[in-house]
């Protein structure tokens, strides 16, 4: 079995939608309009509804309320807008499939992708570039359970008998979750800082050129797992992965005060996107 497989055995073949892809083409331009952009999103009563949703959450309002696209992108300015109206349409793009549970799926990938954006502050990176890299990290896992429920059941099986994801994706499939994430990445034409971070974020450091998104994205979803396990903060950053944070010059110490509240940030921006979503 290969990737190319897995894409036949879809129903429909993912197309990326156009305002997404206008988004994400987006940042090959730094002259960019933010008017333009607006507009563009406003002609999406859809996006439109669930971005405003999103600006007026906690985790952006910051005490102004927004009615608006025009007045969401004076705001917020153009990095973050197009980061919601991504999230937005690939919450939007991806229905839910048999069992899966679509919305533990998206509360886990916003959870990472605010973890990834608060230390990305941290560094030189530009943090919403990490936020929209954080929130597709797991894209291919969403294809797994589309394209093949049949396997993936028996993952979730070997799973339950004490091996990892990735091993028994390997031992069933013969591939995982991130070479379906770079296939998709091709298809949709993402630039290669989308396509490495998602193909990357397994063993980053293991890499020849390494993805600093990848790093992020790893460091990420350590905290995250170790969140959701209950471990206590400054357990978390007693056992921070140090080959990693020393990659990118981060002081986990920093850190600390953010981790909770970012958490809880992604719950409340998945609660707004999954609203209406079936």
């Amino acid at each position: 079995m290969n990737v190319e497989y897995l894409f036949s055995k879809l129903k429909q073949p993912p197309v990326i939608p156009q305002l997404l892809q206008e988004m994400m083409n987006s940042f090959n331009h730094t002259n960019i309009s933010l008017d333009k952009i607006a507009r563009r999103i406003a002609m999406d009563p859809v996006i439109t509804a669930k971005v405003l949703k999103m600006a007026n959450s906690a985790a952006y309002s910051r005490g102004q309320h927004v009615e608006s696209i025009e007045q969401a992108a004076i705001k917020l300015g153009l990095n973050k807008l197009r980061s919601l109206v991504i999230a937005s349409s690939l919450a939007n793009n991806f229905k839910r499939e048999n069992n899966f549970d679509i919305c533990e799926f998206w509360r886990n990938s916003f959870q990472v992708a605010q973890i990834a954006k608060a230390i990305a502050s941290q560094t030189h990176l530009d943090p919403e570039i990490v936020f929209t890299c954080s929130l597709m990290h797991n894209i291919g896992e969403l294809l797994i359970q589309s394209a093949l429920p049949e396997e993936a059941s028996l993952i979730a099986l070997s799973q339950a008998q004490g091996q990892s994801r990735i091993e028994a994706q390997h031992a069933i499939l013969s591939f995982d979750f991130t070479d379906v994430g770079l296939e998709l990445a091709r298809q949709w034409n993402f630039t290669d800082t989308f396509a490495n971070a998602i193909h990357q974020q397994l063993d980053p450091l293991s890499c020849e050129k390494i993805s600093n998104e990848a790093v992020l994205i790893r460091l990420a979803v350590f905290v995250n797992f170790a969140m959701n396990a209950g471990v206590p903060a400054p357990m978390i950053i007693h056992r921070f992965p140090q080959a990693l944070a020393q990659h990118l010059n981060i002081d986990p110490e920093v850190l600390l005060t953010l981790l909770q509240a970012v958490q809880q940030q992604g719950n409340e921006l998945t609660e707004l996107l999954m609203q209406d979503v079936v």
